[in-house]
């Protein structure tokens, strides 16, 4: 008796161990994918609610450029008209237009604002293009943010299908012999990028100016997990990857803005600052480098995430005009003007 309780003490405890070893995977498994749906939700739901009323704010700080652009905005509220149209999928897109004084005018510039951001912190870019070329305004609301639909947003992946359906709005309204100017900041610039890289682009487009586009939206996700949290990224991106592949029928590594770089065919301006750990320098290079289409790339070295207009102003506002300068030159050879 003796020896037998001998022998089973032992398995019992290898048994007892392997049951514990279980239990502990399972709970970290449970615990790995409720923080990855979690976090999937962080990444793709709309960051607010759509407001009832598109109302002005009560007080808007004026201490950058962008709080300046935001206040002429409002000042000059009522010289811009709400404007709405449907997407691919039917979602409601909204956006300001302001038509130009001169109603024969052909230029027309699209402004896309980045993640979280309400429209109206383009209008420092709008209030620049003003000054430098006669045209009309265009600032839109992407999906997922201010007035506009969808309860997701994709980081340029729907909503570079979505810049297709405003061309068909601006070519209705200007004309289609418009010229067309895409003005993207953050993953708006993102958005502009993918829309370029894909057969059948605008042919109205003349020019591309990104302020500080994201290389792709897995390096994107490595750059903000890094800053938020002491996980490996590795850890969880699969997980995101197949979350987004089941939720949205795509797979997140085709939001490369670098890899198909070398598609697009209309002129791009890359402003980048030179401290931005969010969309970091070395990927707007890699876009840079595999590029073949006519472009310039201008690195504000003290700037931050989405800061190289408010750090460099006079650099930045003289590598516009440089830009919008050359798009005209090369439509003038083109004989498009």
């Amino acid at each position: 008796m003796p020896t037998d309780l001998a022998i089973s003490i032992p398995f019992l405890i290898t048994i007892l161990s392997l049951v514990m070893l279980l239990v502990l995977g399972g709970a970290v498994f449970v615990v790995y994918m409720s923080y990855c749906d979690r976090l999937f939700k962080r990444i793709f739901h709309r960051p607010k609610p759509i407001p009832q009323v598109d109302r002005s704010p009560m007080e808007i700080d004026r201490s950058t450029i962008f709080g300046r652009g935001r206040n002429w905005f409002y000042t000059c509220r009522n010289e811009w008209l709400n404007v709405r149209v449907r997407a691919f999928d039917n979602t409601p897109l909204s956006g300001y237009f302001r038509p130009s004084s001169d109603r024969d005018c052909k230029n027309i510039a699209i402004f896309i604002h980045g993640y979280g951001e309400h429209p109206s912190e383009m209008a420092a870019y709008a209030r620049l293009f003003m000054k430098k070329v006669k045209c009309h305004c265009l600032i839109i609301h992407q999906r997922g943010h201010g007035m506009s639909g969808g309860k997701e947003y994709t980081y340029g992946l729907k909503e570079s299908v979505d810049l297709e359906t405003w061309f068909e709005f601006v070519r209705y309204r200007i004309g289609s012999d418009c010229r067309i100017y895409v003005v993207g900041r953050g993953t708006g610039a993102t958005a502009a990028l993918l829309a370029a890289e894909q057969d059948g682009f605008c042919r109205n487009v003349c020019g591309i100016v990104a302020d500080s586009p994201a290389e792709s939206l897995t390096s994107l996700l490595k750059a903000l997990a890094v800053k938020e949290s002491v996980i490996k990224p590795e850890a969880f991106i699969y997980r995101i990857r197949k979350l987004a592949e089941k939720k949205f029928g795509f797979d997140i590594n085709i939001c490369d803005c670098a890899l198909y770089a070398g598609r697009i065919k209309v002129p791009v301006l890359l402003i980048q600052g030179g401290d931005d750990d969010i969309c970091l320098p070395s990927g707007t290079r890699n876009i840079y480098d595999n590029m073949r289409c006519r472009k310039r790339m201008v690195v504000i070295d003290t700037a931050k995430h989405l800061m190289a207009y408010e750090a460099a102003q006079a650099t930045c506002e003289r590598e516009v005009q440089k830009f919008i300068e050359s798009c005209v030159m090369r439509l003038v050879k083109m004989g498009a003007m």
